[in-house]
């Protein structure tokens, strides 16, 4: 029988798991932050064709904060 705190870890081993090439190259390569971003994007690609228009939106947004006018 699992215990409620084991449910917990079971459920976030996966993701953790996921992400860590991620950070591995995002914490030993110069600029590694934006290489592991784009290995992230091409792997998950259907994610973003699917919410492209929200993505559009956010980076207007975006752009709208940074630059002024």
């Amino acid at each position: 029988m699992l215990f409620p705190a084991n449910s917990w870890i079971t459920r976030l081993q996966a993701p953790v798991r996921d992400l860590g090439p991620y950070a591995a190259i995002a914490l030993t390569l110069p600029g590694g932050t934006l290489v592991a971003l784009s290995l992230w994007a091409l792997r998950h690609r259907g994610w973003f064709v699917a919410h492209r228009r929200v993505l559009a939106e956010v980076a207007l947004l975006g752009v709208g904060l940074v630059v002024p006018g």
